[in-house]
């Protein structure tokens, strides 16, 4: 239920959003005698909200003087509903792995300089699996964070990663090696690297630009958890994978 908020606000800035909010609105640019209209404002003082917005980036003027919603508004849109999005889309390929294979699985994004689990559904065994919703884990000892350094190399710091390995006393030729192995697997694999007795998958999600956005892990019990690069286990999870990124891509 949505908490009506209480309180003096600022007219203005409300004002300034629902003009913002009718020329994204609408399906064609418009001319400021329309925008005048639509916001039952008068030209003169729209023309003061028009020229702060194209100032800002929040609106474009073409050369006949209609308006249109602004790339860096858009790209804040886009940027804040990146994570909402996903979470959203994977939900059905999370709840279908969970319920079919009776395993805890999560779903991880990038956020600033490291991933960042977003999602989790539990499996009905209670195991302790080290990964908390909403809090960053490590890029060199989850699945998540070597599937975002084998396919992201671009965002993800080298100081980072040379820090975590020297941390936590691993081989940097084996860990390159390894993001290689992944890149040409398709998956990573973690045995007990965060608790004694727990391993993982994870399998990369790709987004439009065919980067990866997100990463989906199956959680288990060592020994329980079949981790063999044939297994059935593997199989599904790269073929749910797959398809979340077509729909992704091309939905």
């Amino acid at each position: 239920m949505e908490l009506e908020m209480s309180g003096q606000g600022i007219q203005s800035l409300e004002l300034g959003i629902n003009i913002l909010k009718k020329i994204g609105e609408a399906d064609k640019p418009l001319s400021i005698s329309e925008i005048s209209e639509l916001c039952d404002i008068s030209k003169s003082k729209l023309h003061r909200y028009l020229t702060s917005f194209c100032r800002t980036g929040f609106l474009q003027r073409d050369s006949s003087l209609h308006y249109t919603i602004g790339s860096d508004l858009i790209r804040i849109g886009n940027k804040a509903s990146k994570s909402l999005d996903i979470r959203e889309l994977a939900s059905p390929t999370l709840i279908r792995l969970r319920n079919t294979l009776n395993e805890t699985v999560f779903l991880t994004i990038w956020r600033g300089n490291a991933p960042y689990p977003i999602e989790l559904k539990e499996s009905n065994r209670s195991v302790n699996i080290g990964i908390r919703v909403g809090y960053q884990t490590s890029i060199v000892l989850t699945t998540s964070g070597r599937l975002f350094a084998a396919f992201l190399p671009e965002v993800v710091p080298n100081e980072m990663i040379h820090r975590e390995i020297i941390e936590h006393h691993l081989n940097p030729e084996e860990f390159k090696n390894e993001l290689s192995e992944i890149r040409k697997n398709g998956y990573s694999i973690t045995r007990e690297s965060l608790i004694p007795g727990i391993v993982a998958v994870g399998c990369p999600v790709f987004g439009r630009d065919n980067k990866i956005i997100a990463t989906i892990s199956i959680v288990g019990i060592l020994g329980v958890l079949d981790l063999s690069s044939d297994s059935e286990l593997i199989k599904c999870l790269k073929k749910e994978c797959m398809e979340l990124s077509q729909s992704l891509q091309f939905g």
